[in-house]
């Protein structure tokens, strides 16, 4: 069991933001593997289980919510390495779809965030792994929500303190 520091200034909220740091730093450690990176092993994932108009450089950066430069060196290196093929969209003449080849899908077979994860997720009991993915659902949305501001919470606040409006 990971120890975290007890005494002044430590909850169970913090012990539980400490185990997901650490989970998220070991899934991160485990994406070096076969020869690529972690946001290679993302991208792998992501083609294979997207629909084919959901295959593009555009939605793979929306899904990670990073800058489309990064996924285009991320998807470039994957193509020169034979990962994945690159082919005209048909709906935009300077869009690309991208597919797993055939060494892609026989490489995510071998998928280091499956196998590690995995068996211990298949371990739970049905109704745990409901309410795990519920939660884990919940904390994304939040963090994809951004940091919460002072501004913000006041706005609500005012929000609340004026009820509703006056017709």
């Amino acid at each position: 069991m990971l120890e975290t520091p007890q005494g002044d200034g430590w909850s169970a909220d913090d012990d539980l933001v400490t185990l997901l740091d650490h989970v998220s730093r070991l899934v991160y450690g485990i994406g070096f593997a076969d020869g690529l990176f972690p946001a290679q092993w993302v991208a792998l994932r992501y083609f294979h289980d997207s629909p084919e108009p959901a295959r593009t450089l555009t939605a793979l950066a929306r899904f990670q919510r990073i800058h489309l430069a990064p996924v285009s060196r991320t998807v470039s290196t994957l193509v020169d390495k034979g990962l994945l093929t690159r082919r005209p969209h048909p709906g935009f003449k300077r869009g690309w779809l991208f597919d797993l080849t055939d060494d892609g899908r026989a490489l995510l077979v071998r998928d280091p965030l499956r196998q590690s994860l995995g068996p211990p997720i298949a371990g739970l009991a049905e109704d745990e792994r409901a309410m795990l993915g519920r939660l884990m659902k919940r904390i994304i949305a939040h963090m994809q929500a951004g940091p919460e501001t002072e501004d913000k919470a006041e706005d609500r606040a005012e929000d609340k303190a004026d009820g509703p409006p006056v017709a």
